[in-house]
């Protein structure tokens, strides 16, 4: 019989994909997302209700939920904070805090490779931070890094996949350094699963005992500390 305590519930509003999961453990059970601009927050509650009830899953199943913090749109992502606070108010249940970068890493499908994830940060600066993919294992080999493009170029090197955002700037043109590599990928022109990434990030962190026990504390990157340059 499934112990529904061990439910875990994965938002992702970072970007122009709105993305949504549900593992049971670390076991994957559905994903799903929306990429409609200016859209997530009349779409993450259907999304939700939409997902737990094809799952024949209550609210109060959810033992935990695994929210991308950061960085990425910074009105997407008060709304998924927001809108989890609000799910949760009632109820005993862990949130973990999730890096957008991190969760954009963990739902590309490659082993054994290092994986630069890039989300575009205006005026010539990106966010950044590097990964090593293992195995199904998502391992953290850089934090999370504000930095100009020129000093990404410096740190980029020949053998890293790299995963692209730009956030749903149309005009962006940050990464057109980059489009003659055949290691560069423009992340919404590929189906990944950034909140089903979310809830299964979360669930490792539970195991390290690494998590928040009050989402009233809980807020985006960009209210709690100021940007990490690179040195």
């Amino acid at each position: 019989m499934i112990n529904k305590s061990e439910y875990i519930l994965g938002i992702d509003s970072s970007s122009i994909e709105l993305g949504i999961g549900l593992c049971f453990g670390n076991q994957p059970i559905m994903g799903m997302s929306r990429y409609i601009r200016n859209s997530h927050a009349e779409h993450i509650a259907q999304c939700i209700k939409f997902l737990l009830s094809s799952n024949n899953v209550s609210p109060f199943d959810i033992f935990c939920a695994g929210i991308a913090v950061g960085p990425g749109s910074f009105t997407g992502l008060r709304i998924g904070i927001a809108f989890i606070k609000g799910f949760f108010l009632a109820q005993n249940a862990k949130i973990v805090s999730v890096s957008s970068l991190e969760a954009l890493a963990a739902s590309w499908n490659v082993t054994n490779k290092n994986i630069v994830c890039v989300f575009d940060a205006r005026n010539n600066n990106v966010y950044w931070a590097r990964f090593y993919k293992e195995n199904g294992i998502t391992r953290r080999i850089t934090n999370d890094t504000f930095s100009s493009i020129e000093e990404l170029k410096t740190n980029l090197k020949d053998d890293d996949i790299i995963l692209a955002d730009t956030l749903g700037y149309q005009k962006s043109r940050a990464f057109d350094f980059l489009e003659e590599n055949q290691n560069f990928f423009k992340i919404e022109k590929y189906p990944i699963q950034r909140g089903l990434a979310c809830a299964l990030l979360a669930n490792t962190k539970i195991q390290n005992n690494q998590y928040f026990s009050d989402c009233s504390i809980l807020k985006p990157v960009y209210l709690n500390v100021a940007p990490v340059r690179s040195t």
